[in-house]
């Protein structure tokens, strides 16, 4: 486990506006608010099921469209983020709403091949799975930025290329929150800065490594050096531009 302290603390005020989801991904972009509120809360129709369609045939959403995969709900962007070929900086504001003290991330990537309209999965992941701690159980601003998620090393993306980031985060109570950005790869040069005011991590959000082993006891550093260890527990783990050894 470990905490990390902040990189840079700014407060900006614009941001408080998207206060409006469970998961808010604040750069590259975002595909919009997806947690509507338009349909019959669950105390008022025990047969809701979280997505509900009307006898006009329309759709409400009680718990918000965030639920759904692939994104929430949301149409895909025709007006694409450009974002760096070999990976770049993502930011995320994780607690607008009650239940993420402690939540799960998990960051794929979606390519659309050419000739198809939607990338058909998302079963690239590019950021090991990791926890986040937040201050409380109720609603908290701030936001934790990953300042290089780079691409997998068996794909061979390039500039021009079209791709979708998921966010996925695993609240506490066990909900998957679903949230995407669509973006056309570019050259460095051509795509937003990253500054402190855009990609920042918040100093009342902490950070939990995820590793698996066979066995787990207060004297775990016995087991660094006995036989049935079977994940080996000595690596370095890099994330959040910063190398830890478990």
């Amino acid at each position: 486990m470990a905490d990390f302290t902040s990189i840079l603390l700014v407060v900006v005020a614009a941001l408080l506006g998207l206060a409006r989801a469970h998961t808010v991904i604040t750069y590259p972009g975002w595909r919009g608010n997806n947690l509507h509120t338009n349909g019959t809360l669950p105390e008022d129709n025990p047969d809701t099921i979280g997505i509900d369609l009307l006898e006009n045939g329309t759709m409400a959403f009680p718990y918000g469209m965030q639920w759904m995969y692939p994104c929430g709900g949301m149409p895909m962007t025709t007006n694409r983020t450009k974002w760096p070929y070999g990976g770049g900086a993502l930011s995320i504001q994780p607690g607008w709403f009650p239940g993420h003290a402690k939540a799960f991330f998990y960051v794929n990537i979606g390519i659309q091949e050419q000739g198809q309209r939607a990338p058909p999965n998302y079963s690239h992941p590019v950021v090991p799975p990791f926890q986040i701690t937040g201050p409380n159980n109720s609603e908290y601003n701030g936001q934790f930025c990953l300042p290089q998620v780079r691409m997998p090393a068996n794909l061979s993306l390039a500039v021009g290329d079209n791709i979708t980031i998921q966010v996925i985060e695993t609240a506490q109570h066990g909900a998957a929150l679903y949230s995407c950005v669509d973006v056309e790869l570019a050259e460095p040069a051509d795509v937003e800065q990253v500054t402190p005011q855009n990609c920042y991590n918040s100093t009342d959000i902490g950070f939990n490594l995820v590793f698996t082993t066979e066995a787990l006891t207060g004297g775990a550093a016995s087991l660094l050096s006995g036989p049935s260890t079977t994940v080996a527990m000595v690596a370095a783990v890099v994330m959040f531009g910063f190398a830890f050894v478990l």
